[in-house]
């Protein structure tokens, strides 16, 4: 099979979180994208954390596509043309923001390089302005925001969060998507927003066939991508839901598991 699209989640896929990308996995991305095949990054992060991780692991923004938000935007990075956004709407973030804040969860939600929260002082939104150079604005509620978010990010314990993402699951079934994307993180956006379905808007958009794709993952955010791509492949500590389904299991990011695939599919 000719696979002539790579798209990939960014944080424990290419990347350790909190770290720098492996030498040899930004080799391989380097040499496959110089020949030709397509770029994209599917991540929970938004446009403005994505190009801050870009810039300090020095990532080309050239024919990259960034799908952001966990798919509630794509961009092309290199010149910020937006192909589609789906964004909340304001009621609708305003209520759930409320049941996240009576069950002691952080919320936050993005606009440009700032982030607003309940909570600047908690942990998870701490790690969120500190890995992404945003600045931290305290909010009171989040029902008069002056711009519509495309996302709602939660933070907390996983004790925390398991309960309240079934919770806001059954609360908000036909209105919202709500997926944990990290232990200590959890993503609220619109119905049917998701990787999934942002890389069938992206492919779409830019003319390239899902079945050409090659998706890489590990967490329950990148579920709805490994079903919609050509090739799907986890890093070896994903979750188990996502290590049952995929067509393959490499390496973890620290021992460069996506280049070990790239070499494979795309040798030089």
């Amino acid at each position: 099979m000719r696979y002539s699209m790579v798209v990939s989640d960014w944080d424990d896929t290419l990347v350790p979180l909190g770290e720098t990308i492996p030498e040899r996995t930004k080799a391989a991305l380097d040499r496959i994208r110089a020949d030709g095949v397509v770029m994209a990054i599917a991540s929970g992060r938004g446009s403005e954390g994505l190009r801050v991780q870009l810039r300090r692991n020095a990532i080309d923004l050239d024919g990259l596509y960034l799908l952001g938000f966990n798919g509630a935007l794509a961009i092309q990075a290199w010149d910020d043309e937006v192909l589609f956004s789906h964004q909340l709407s304001n009621d609708l973030a305003a209520r759930a923001a409320r049941v996240c804040m009576e069950a002691g969860a952080a919320v936050m939600t993005h606009s440009g390089s700032r982030v607003f929260t309940d909570q600047p002082d908690h942990f998870a939104v701490r790690f969120e302005a500190d890995s992404n150079e945003y600045e931290r604005v305290h909010v009171s509620d989040f029902e008069s925001l002056d711009f519509v978010p495309a996302k709602l990010l939660i933070g907390g314990e996983n004790e925390l969060l398991t309960p309240l993402s079934r919770r806001l699951q059954e609360e908000f079934a036909d209105e919202a998507e709500v997926m944990l994307s990290a232990g200590f993180l959890m993503e609220f956006t619109a119905k049917n927003v998701n990787k999934g379905n942002a890389l069938r808007g992206l492919c779409e958009a830019i003319g390239v066939p899902v079945g050409e794709v090659v998706a890489f993952g590990d967490n329950f955010n990148d579920v709805s991508m490994m079903e919609v791509a050509g090739y799907s492949v986890a890093v070896a500590d994903g979750v188990p839901e996502l290590l049952q389904i995929v067509d393959r299991v490499t390496a973890p990011s620290r021992e460069s598991g996506v280049a070990d695939v790239l070499d494979e599919l795309f040798p030089a």
